[in-house]
């Protein structure tokens, strides 16, 4: 098992939806922030802590450690994104979690990746494999929370999670303008 870094800790996340009462999902907020980063949008720190707090959905403002929590969730998810070890850690519940609420997990975010994706503007269209990944991405939001433990569906579910993590990263490449330097760190809120 991969260690995940701290910013990719899904029960913290969790906790922190919990305590604002939200209405999203840690994994589809993490989608929607990739699907924006892969679809060639960067925000500042206060225009992704704004939309980070529409996507949560929860009551009132974010206190300051969820924040901080979000901002680390943003600079660690944009680092992967643009370094060269072909690294992305989706916000997931850990492996020990049942096999049906990572399922559920890896719908939501597939779910939040199709919603920030589809909110930036692009010029031009989509290569027929990056037509054919969001088709794939609308089919794994579906996902059905039925699943059983077994060795069969833990298998099938790293398959698709794995599908997930590489065709990101294509399209990621696919989307970038070409005038951007890919290791431009967003401006800070401090």
């Amino acid at each position: 098992m991969a260690l995940i870094p701290a910013a990719f800790d899904y029960d913290r996340f969790d906790q922190m939806f919990a305590e604002q009462g939200a209405a999203g999902f840690p994994a589809e907020l993490h989608g929607h922030l990739v699907g924006r980063l892969s679809a060639g949008s960067r925000l500042d720190h206060g225009a992704w802590l704004e939309v980070a707090r529409e996507v949560i959905d929860g009551r009132g403002s974010l206190p300051e450690a969820a924040r901080v929590q979000l901002i680390q969730l943003y600079d660690a998810t944009l680092a992967q994104l643009t370094g060269s070890g072909f690294e992305l850690s989706l916000l997931l519940p850990d492996d020990d979690a049942a096999i049906e609420r990572r399922a559920l997990a890896l719908g939501q975010w597939c779910e939040g990746f199709l919603g920030g994706f589809g909110l930036v503007g692009r010029e031009g269209g989509l290569s027929d494999e990056g037509d054919s990944v969001l088709a794939d991405f609308a089919a794994i939001a579906q996902v059905q929370t039925d699943l059983e433990e077994s060795e069969a569906n833990e298998v099938d579910f790293m398959e698709v999670m794995e599908y997930v993590r590489m065709a990101v990263l294509m399209l990621f490449s696919e989307c970038q303008p070409a005038d951007r330097p890919q290791d431009q760190p967003p401006a800070s809120l401090h």
